[in-house]
């Protein structure tokens, strides 16, 4: 099963395969907290996409605005040799400004891809001292506070699954490999909600450790599955190969 935050985010992108559209679905009808959830994400979301259509429409009719009117101009050689060399210039940062957009290299690629961080889990409210520890979690974690989000983790006794997924998380983004690897990898091997994106962070995490042989091996294990993050897995497989 897909934890639902990643439901929610497939489901954005319309990214779902049949077995979590079904899962999807049923959680829609039986957990009306997830319901709200949907909705709500749904809404911030086409809000954002369709603001930023109207930001490019905007700066397209501009530009059309400012277009200047062509002019009829005596050409001689040295013009010839100016557009040239501005044309060579322009293809130069175009190629730059790519390789900046693309990852260019597969350290800025996986940094790219961790600035996207992962959505944090629903605020609970409840009065034990484990409760009001995961509570404490997640407002640090949503603060990007990841050292915070540790300390709390770990005050809470037999941490469940979700937890433990976040506190590798946490680790990670705090940029402690060597600790977000082993929370990961138990994860990954739990066969829970939580292991096929404990499968990608793991994969991050070798990689910043230094560890690209094993990194490779579970990102040609995401792609070949065909499942989530499997074509930022293939692109990143790409950036260390080349």
């Amino acid at each position: 099963m897909t934890d639902k935050d990643t439901l929610i985010e497939k489901y954005l992108y319309s990214e779902l395969s049949n077995t979590e559209a079904q899962q999807f679905e049923e959680a829609l009808k039986n957990d009306s907290d997830f319901a709200d959830e949907v909705e709500l994400r749904t809404i911030i979301f086409a809000k954002a996409k369709s603001d930023f259509k109207k930001k490019l429409r905007d700066t397209q009719r501009e530009y059309q605005k400012e277009k200047p009117t062509a002019k009829v101009v005596k050409l001689n050689p040295t013009y010839y040799l100016k557009r040239i060399a501005a044309a060579l210039i322009i293809g130069v940062l175009a190629f730059v400004l790519y390789q900046y957009l693309a990852g260019g290299s597969p350290d800025q690629l996986v940094d790219n891809y961790l600035a996207d961080t992962h959505s944090s889990p629903t605020v609970l409210m409840g009065d034990n001292d484990n409760e009001k520890a995961w509570q404490e979690a997640i407002k640090a974690y949503q603060s990007k506070d990841y050292s915070a989000s540790v300390a709390a983790i770990q005050k809470i006794q037999a941490p469940d699954a979700e937890q433990q997924f976040y506190l590798g998380l946490s680790y990670l983004y705090n940029k402690n490999y060597e600790q977000a690897i082993p929370v990961l990898k138990q994860s990954l091997d739990a066969k829970n909600s939580f292991s096929e994106s404990a499968q990608w962070y793991l994969s991050l995490a070798y990689f910043k450790n230094g560890q690209t042989d094993l990194a490779r091996k579970y990102l040609n294990i995401i792609v070949g599955n065909a499942g989530w993050k499997s074509e930022e897995a293939g692109k990143l497989l790409k950036e260390i190969e080349s």
